[in-house]
């Protein structure tokens, strides 16, 4: 039986035009469905309805092919080189190819680049993937022949001056060793006589990091995309290719949100543990109709599914494997406080005090907290929505719109935490919670990777003396403010 879908929807899958844009055209009345002008939202059969826009046909919609290539060195990605000795097309078993279809690159890597590649025959989803404006970060590993000197990563942290304007990396810093290890499996005996860096990229600028990193007096010997968004190489060798799944799909397309067509602000929330982060974030974005996410969620969910399962909480790249099994969820209120491991729920077995005593552990490796950074800014890109964590505003969404620091002291973060699980009359429980916090705050503020701090331009609301429902009103003023004005004032 054939699916019956919107006439937009069908327009934009036979690649007239996006969605929005197929949208409008049925808005001026170009688009018929067998010779009848249609209306907005009409539902149509694309297997028997004939389609015509400004009276032409349009062809129907062939089958889509979505494949990931780990590209390796040596082979060109731009499929229309007649002078080239091999493209990325060759690597292609015929089996992946669809019915016969032309397939292309999604962007480009250069002919001596490696690394993760998208081929598609859908020309408007490509698109969605490549529009500057959707920044779909890349992640690379970087190798060079010297270690950088401070002076050289303060100047690539800066930016570099291009004729086509100011490049600029969104994240820089050295390679952990296990992902040293991966690259030694992933390269050979070459990857052992190099120093390795993990560059991140917002920006598509020709050649960026092979042209920053030589103006720095650093030529690049191997670069490899290991991140596209949110989909990561993993065990992918050199030449495989293998189809998107339409999971993956999905993560890659919630990421392409418009930032400009929006409504509403991304705020950060950050603060030391047990400041009330998530309470006030969840109560503000239910006064305001926002979307709330707790990302301690996924830390939490992360450790209790590691000391479940007994895996080594000092292996990062054992953890990063379990990432795949964690899935975010709303409740009815669109609070992303509900956590599922493999399609079961555990929310209820995030805050034993087994994962309190090991989750600061997890959330040390620069792994983990790399593997869960795309999952939330992927849900954060559509806006309208409060986001709280100890990394938010510093890290995870350094362009969010509001950025709220909440202070509190440890003791009285005690206090709040003993009487929220009912053992605030005991005095050696709030002595033992108390000296847990500190704990955390030591290992949270010196960890390497993600250091709890003050964001950059943030607000800071000192909640001494405040209750829970006079800080939620400072919070949703500050935010209703913002909203007014498009900037925070004071």
């Amino acid at each position: 039986m054939s699916e019956r879908v919107r006439v937009h929807k069908a327009l934009a899958d036979a690649g007239v035009a996006s969605r929005r844009h197929a949208e409008q055209l049925v808005i001026e009345g170009r688009v018929a469905v067998n010779g009848v002008t249609c209306g907005v939202g009409q539902l149509v059969d694309p297997a028997r309805d004939v389609l015509t826009v400004d009276g032409r046909p349009i062809a129907r919609a062939r089958g889509r092919v979505y494949l990931v290539m780990a590209k390796p060195a040596g082979v060109t990605s731009t499929v229309s080189d007649r002078h080239a000795a091999r493209t990325v097309l060759d690597i292609v078993p015929a089996a992946l190819r669809g019915d016969g279809q032309r397939l292309y690159p999604v962007g480009r890597l250069d002919r001596e680049s490696e690394g993760l590649l998208l081929l598609t025959n859908d020309g408007a989803w490509a698109q969605r993937m490549l529009h500057p404006r959707h920044g779909i970060e890349r992640e690379y590993a970087v190798g060079v022949e010297r270690a950088l000197d401070g002076d050289q990563q303060a100047e690539l942290s800066r930016g570099i001056p291009f004729v086509e304007g100011m490049a600029r990396l969104s994240g820089l810093r050295s390679a952990t060793a296990a992902e040293r290890r991966r690259l030694d499996a992933l390269l050979g005996p070459v990857a052992r006589g190099l120093t390795w860096y993990q560059a991140t990229l917002g920006q598509g600028m020709k050649r960026q990091l092979r042209r920053m990193f030589a103006a720095v007096g650093a030529p690049v010997s191997r670069l490899v995309r290991v991140r596209l968004g949110t989909l990561r190489m993993g065990d992918m060798a050199l030449g495989d290719v293998r189809p998107l799944p339409a999971a993956e799909r999905a993560q890659l397309e919630r990421l392409v949100s418009d930032r400009s067509a929006r409504r509403g602000l991304i705020v950060s929330i950050d603060g030391p543990g047990g400041s009330g982060k998530s309470t006030v974030g969840v109560r503000a974005a239910a006064a305001l109709g926002y979307r709330f996410c707790d990302t301690g969620v996924l830390y939490r969910g992360l450790t209790f599914v590691a000391v479940e399962r007994g895996a080594d909480l000092d292996d990062a790249q054992a953890l990063v494997g379990l990432v795949g099994l964690l899935e975010l969820a709303p409740d009815d209120g669109q609070r992303y406080v509900r956590l599922l491991v493999d399609g079961r729920e555990v929310t209820d077995r995030l805050h034993t005090a087994a994962v309190d005593r090991e989750v600061s552990r997890v959330s040390l490796h620069a792994e983990v907290r790399a593997a869960l950074l795309p999952v939330q800014r992927a849900l954060a890109a559509g806006g309208r929505i409060i986001m709280a964590g100890r990394d938010i505003g510093t890290v995870v969404l350094l362009d969010a719109d509001l950025k709220l620091y909440l202070e509190v002291t440890v003791a009285e973060r005690a206090r709040r935490r003993a009487q929220d699980r009912g053992v605030a009359a005991d005095a050696r429980a709030v002595a033992h919670i108390e000296d847990e916090l500190r704990r955390r705050d030591r290992i949270d503020s010196t960890r390497a990777a993600s250091p709890l701090r003050i964001p950059d331009g943030a607000k800071v609301l000192d909640t001494a003396g405040s209750s829970l429902e006079q800080t939620v009103a400072r919070v949703v003023e500050i935010v209703r403010r913002a909203e007014r004005a498009g900037t925070i004032d004071d």
